[in-house]
């Protein structure tokens, strides 16, 4: 099977380097143009971009396919086979019939449950017990094609999205390789998706990054979690924000919404409903460490601190 990767960020390179060391054969791969990061704005290449030059594969980059230049290069590839992988955008009608097999896509949920851009982060978010890997046929409506493969997995209470992510990536990188070659074979039966249990995932919002101390401690938890590594959701002091990483429900009940109180190896904050207890976070401007490091260093031991909901015409990096 000739076969083109579509596909941006690092949650592809597993899926991708399974197929590339399969008796399949990669024509060339496409991904997002480089991005502007960091305080430089210095372009950087997305980590498909990299993996696909290291490995001398023929690559095109666009953050669109509307044009038609485009589409030819591509099907002028040879491809047979589509496989995406979080690309970012959408593959128009014209491009998904010019391949003999069309698009498949690798899907890190159980469809038709959170079609959508962030999938893990939103079934964490909704205190969701398993999650999956879905292998579908792209098709014009959003994560509606009929499904070829899905394979369980189960959400541990205290996993975080880029953890989860990168689990699923090793899934789906096996996964994947089975039903290309099941489509190669003739044996592939792809099934429609069933009409019931539909759920949409959005991607994650700049706006969806600051806690409500207000919620319960177990809420705030699955908040957190669905956020980490990145972009990180954060707490507001009424000056600047502190990022936190991880979190843990606490036993106790005894401290006022955004109050905190640090022993010498712990630190906990007062929620809605109970309290939780800060594990990891980034002050502004600093690097990640333990909450209770940063607690000595901000001499924050019986005296409280109160965080509350940051002002948004207010708010700081």
């Amino acid at each position: 099977m000739k076969i083109l990767l579509v596909g941006t960020p690092d949650v592809a390179l597993k899926p991708f380097q399974a197929l590339l060391e399969s008796e399949h054969e990669i024509v060339g791969v496409l991904t997002r143009p480089p991005a502007a990061r960091g305080r430089s704005r210095k372009l950087i290449p997305s980590a498909v971009g990299k993996w696909a030059e290291e490995h001398n594969l023929p690559t095109w980059q666009a953050d669109n396919l509307r044009a038609e230049e485009i589409q030819r290069q591509l099907i002028d590839s040879g491809a047979q086979l589509g496989v995406v992988v979080a690309y970012g955008a959408l593959i128009p009608e014209s491009l998904l019939a010019a391949f003999e097999y069309g698009f498949i896509n690798l899907h890190f949920s159980a469809l038709p449950r959170w079609r959508g851009a962030a999938p893990v982060q939103r079934a964490i978010e909704a205190a969701d017990e398993t999650t999956a890997t879905t292998v579908f046929q792209l098709e014009t409506g959003l994560d509606t094609g009929p499904i070829y493969d899905t394979r369980i997995r189960s959400i541990e209470p205290d996993v975080d999205a880029g953890t989860l992510l990168q689990e699923l990536s090793e899934i789906g990188a096996r996964q994947l390789v089975d039903v290309v070659s099941s489509i190669e074979a003739g044996t592939a039966n792809p099934q429609p998706q069933p009409e019931q249990g539909v759920t949409i995932a959005p991607k994650i919002t700049r706006e969806e990054l600051v806690i409500d101390v207000h919620a319960p401690a177990t809420v705030i938890h699955n908040f957190v979690r669905a956020r980490s590594p990145q972009p990180g959701a954060y707490l507001w002091d009424g000056q600047q924000r502190m990022k936190i990483l991880a979190t843990k429900p606490a036993a106790t009940k005894e401290l006022k919404p955004g109050q905190l109180r640090a022993t010498k190896k712990q630190v906990f904050m007062g929620t809605g409903e109970g309290d939780l207890e800060l594990l990891t976070l980034a002050p502004a401007g600093k690097s990640k460490m333990a909450a209770a490091d940063w607690a000595r260093g901000a001499r924050i031991g019986e005296g409280e601190k109160i965080f509350t909901t940051e002002p948004q015409a207010d708010s700081k990096e």
